[in-house]
């Protein structure tokens, strides 16, 4: 816990310094930040029980384009992920592809560099995002995994000699479609997979639930953005209340 605080107060006086740094003349078409969030759990499935920090560097030049990089770390150092994505946005419509990659050292096949699908750590997914104008902000996720460590068992082989069994793998192309709603800062979402896969052992709603956003007022120049969401897997019964900064 004294590590986590520690790690808090830094960030605080970090983003406090930047933002009180006058304002370049001309923006450059860069962003970053860090979230500092309680766990990591996404698309309803619990990541990481521990908090972790999650970086994130994006670069935006002109006619919709961005390309970034996107990172979760735990403070206990059991888990490190690293993402690379480029999408594109057109009248609110996006499409995005993105390389999901964990780090497990205690693999040993677990190298970025391995591109073979059979052995290969990382996972692709294309996803089309639909975002709705001011006066009715929905929000229409549809997301696939098409490549990677997305797998499911095949084919069971068994060595009658030396008593042995072992499998085959397939892609399971895990598929998630998600539904959300804003109401000024409180969003509303539910998310179903249609398929086994990395989601759930079958179709059914895998996350659902509702998130708030608001920002604390530190000093004159600098508020601090927190966020807070109630999630629930009802294919899983599981339920979490994850709370977080940015910075």
């Amino acid at each position: 816990m004294k590590r986590i605080i520690t790690i808090t107060c830094l960030l605080l006086l970090c983003s406090a310094a930047i933002a009180q740094e006058p304002a370049e003349k001309k923006k450059l078409p860069f962003d970053l930040g860090v979230d500092l969030m309680s766990r990591f759990v996404w698309r309803g499935q619990c990541i990481s029980k521990n908090p972790n920090i999650q970086p994130y560097f994006v670069y935006a030049p002109k006619f919709g384009l961005k390309v970034g990089a996107w990172g979760s770390y735990s403070v206990t150092g059991d888990y490190a992920e690293v993402d690379l994505y480029a999408a594109y946005g057109y009248k609110g419509f996006s499409i995005t592809a993105t390389d999901y990659f964990v780090m497990n050292e205690s693999l040993a096949n677990n190298h970025f560099f391995d591109c073979k699908n059979a052995s290969t750590g990382h996972l692709l997914e294309g996803m089309l995002t639909y975002e709705g104008p001011a006066k009715f902000p929905i929000k229409v996720t549809a997301a696939s995994m098409f490549w990677g460590a997305d797998r499911l068992p095949d084919k069971m082989i068994v060595d009658t000699v030396l008593s042995d069994t072992t499998y085959t793998y397939k892609n399971a192309y895990s598929t998630y479609f998600e539904l959300g709603y804003t109401i000024r800062n409180i969003s509303l979402f539910i998310g179903v997979t249609p398929m086994e896969g990395f989601y759930g052992s079958k179709a059914g709603i895998v996350n659902a639930g509702i998130s708030a956003k608001k920002n604390i007022k530190i000093t004159d120049s600098f508020s601090l953005p927190i966020q807070a969401a109630l999630i629930t897997n009802p294919q899983k019964q599981n339920i979490f209340l994850v709370f977080g900064f940015t910075f």
